[in-house]
């Protein structure tokens, strides 16, 4: 759900060129990425060895895998030679949790592995100028998230309250970082009605992804 939310909700609007994904997994995101552009070459990093084979796969299976690749290798060691026009991620965030005894689930899950501070200072020596980075979080970790941006010039430039659930509170927040201070766009999505079916913004937001009628 947090990747269909992010790669459904990230603004495509000024066509990126170059995109890269934090921590792909499988390549869900980097998928839908590819999949609502023309254009945009998409590296997707992870640093599983395995969940990187299998993003490699379903990318060759895809009808857009000459503008897809996967890369097996730790974001916070990889060099590149440019900067990226979008940068994109669904990062590990539980902090305060205990580890997994699966190293891979808690390399996948725990923000241990990829300190917020560590992925900023990172995405800051990656973005392009006029670049923009996506991020889908725990909406309690928000102004977490905001306050180290900034240390790193990265300045919220929108603001997405998820709500799982009408009535209930929010669950998650997709924020967008620009390099230039400016107003902060908020808005909210409701993903499910209290008949716990898919609201029609979460259903007209995800539509070309999905294979089966979601108000049905």
């Amino acid at each position: 759900m947090d990747a269909m939310l992010l790669g459904s909700l990230v603004s495509l609007a000024d066509e990126p060129s170059t995109v890269l994904d934090i921590g792909t997994g499988t390549g869900v995101l980097a998928l839908m990425i590819a999949q609502r552009s023309e254009n945009a070459l998409v590296m997707a990093l992870e640093i599983d060895e395995l969940a990187c084979r299998e993003a490699e796969e379903n990318f060759k299976a895809s009808a857009w895998s000459n503008r897809l690749a996967s890369i097996h290798e730790d974001v916070l060691e990889i060099e590149f030679d440019a900067k990226f026009d979008l940068i994109i991620s669904n990062p590990p965030y539980y902090e305060n949790s205990l580890l997994s005894e699966d190293v891979r689930t808690s390399r996948a899950k725990h923000a241990e592995f990829l300190p917020i501070d560590s992925l900023l200072n990172k995405v800051n020596e990656l973005l392009a100028n006029e670049g923009a980075f996506w991020v889908i979080i725990p909406s309690e970790n928000s102004s977490t998230w905001i306050a180290a941006a900034k240390v790193h010039d990265l300045f919220p430039i929108h603001v997405v309250s998820i709500i799982g659930k009408e009535g209930q509170g929010e669950k998650r927040s997709v924020l967008a970082f620009g390099r230039k201070p400016s107003e902060t766009i908020s808005t909210e999505l409701t993903v499910r009605d209290t008949q716990n079916n898919y609201s029609k913004a979460y259903i007209e937001l995800t539509k070309e992804f999905h294979d089966r009628d979601l108000s049905k």
